[in-house]
């Protein structure tokens, strides 16, 4: 029909070409490649792009960052003194494979509740958004799909934990043990879910109602408060169920009850398009990220044991880089949503960068960039002499540890 398509034309010598087009192709403006040229590297073509976008200047960026950082941190720093604490209740010298879940069920609510928060500072963003009608209907849509994740992710954690249970007692794992192992997981990610999708729809709306971007605010908050909220509903309903751990009635049946919402949850979420989407193509990344966490929590329930105090800093250590990547993804799917269509990358862009371009160039995601790094080295120097005190009644780190502490934290970053 003549029409043009949108793809790129890759030619023999690695150029990436535009197709001919029928109207005449505007000359290049002085320092700029023209069409098909392949000099300039990454930097010059990222550095470029961006100057069409709506700028964020770096000081309102850090300030936005820096502050809820530090607050999210902070919870972070309550969720290792916690985690530190409820190590020696009797459900988890129990339930060993309690320590398994930790993990998986932590970054399960971070990463759901980051996604969530990514989805919604977007669709504000870009004016989505304005009316109360379709900020309700977001919010039902969201949380249900939350539920249904939450349910499917904790699952899958709870299998892998079971598995760990059979490969050092297989004699211990029995119906009524499994079934009290995952009715806590499953109980533990739902009610999380539940709470923290609504709070952090709130927090989106009430971010741009304020006039700051939800993408610095919001995803730190979500990181941190998923953490410590989902690590005392663990803790809180797995003694509650302690003492019913032998009815053939009681656990089996909260388990039984949560299965049974699952497809409530398909449904609500399937009915709204923006869900229904995620709810298709959205579940390898989630299910990739619970594998790697239960990894995690082989390597904490072999380490709680062999290094003393290694459960103090966990957290912290491990939600400051979640925090901080959020943020990043945050505004990386906000402006690629602002340069192109839904589905086409942006033809100018590269579609892998090195660290120099990533860091070093003038953009204003490079500028992000530089700023979440910075931020690590006051911040978690801040967290670990917090969680020092707070736990020893003063100062018994020494300075090697601390050097070694932040080198780490910046490696992760």
């Amino acid at each position: 029909d003549g029409s043009i398509s949108h793809h790129r034309i890759e030619s023999r010598d690695g150029c990436n070409k535009e197709p001919a087009a029928k109207s005449p192709v505007p000359e290049p403006q002085a320092g700029e490649p023209a069409a098909g040229d392949c000099h300039g590297g990454s930097r010059e073509i990222l550095a470029r792009r961006e100057t069409d976008l709506p700028g964020e200047p770096c000081c309102s960026t850090c300030a936005q960052v820096f502050v809820p950082f530090l607050l999210a941190g902070m919870g972070s720093v309550a969720a290792s003194l916690l985690l530190d604490r409820v190590k020696d209740w009797p459900v988890y010298s129990t339930y060993r494979e309690l320590f398994v879940l930790i993990p998986p069920l932590l970054g399960l609510n971070g990463n759901l509740e980051m996604t969530l928060v990514a989805r919604l500072s977007t669709q504000v963003n870009l004016g989505q958004l304005e009316a109360f009608r379709d900020q309700l209907r977001q919010a039902v849509a969201n949380i249900a799909l939350l539920q249904c994740q939450s349910t499917v992710v904790a699952l899958t954690a709870c299998c892998l934990a079971l598995a760990k249970g059979l490969t050092r007692d297989p004699a211990r794992v029995t119906p009524l043990y499994a079934s009290m192992l995952c009715a806590c997981g499953l109980a533990a990610a739902n009610v999380a879910s539940l709470l923290l999708g609504a709070f952090m729809t709130t927090i989106v709306l009430l971010a741009r109602k304020m006039h700051l971007n939800p993408d610095n605010v919001a995803a730190p908050i979500a990181a941190s408060l998923g953490d410590l909220t989902t690590l005392a509903l663990l803790s809180t309903i797995s003694s509650s169920l302690l003492p019913w751990r032998d009815s053939p009635w009681v656990t089996p049946g909260l388990l039984a009850m949560l299965l049974l919402l699952l497809p409530l949850w398909v449904l609500v979420a399937h009915r709204h398009e923006r869900t229904r989407n995620v709810l298709r193509v959205g579940w390898p990344p989630i299910l990739s990220a619970v594998v790697v966490s239960s990894f995690g929590g082989y390597i904490l329930d072999y380490s709680v044991l062999r290094f003393e105090g290694i459960a103090l800093h966990l957290s912290a250590v491990n939600a400051v880089g979640g925090n901080l990547a959020a943020i990043y993804c945050c505004r990386l799917s906000t402006w690629l949503s602002r340069s192109g269509n839904r589905g086409l990358l942006p033809v100018h862009e590269p579609r892998c960068m090195d660290p120099v371009s990533l860091f070093c160039t003038r953009s204003e995601l490079s500028a992000v960039a530089r700023i979440l790094l910075l931020v690590v080295i006051p911040g978690q120097i801040i967290f670990v002499l917090t969680t020092d005190l707070l736990r020893f009644k003063g100062f018994t780190i020494t300075p090697l540890f601390g050097l070694f502490y932040v080198m780490v934290a910046i490696v992760q970053v």
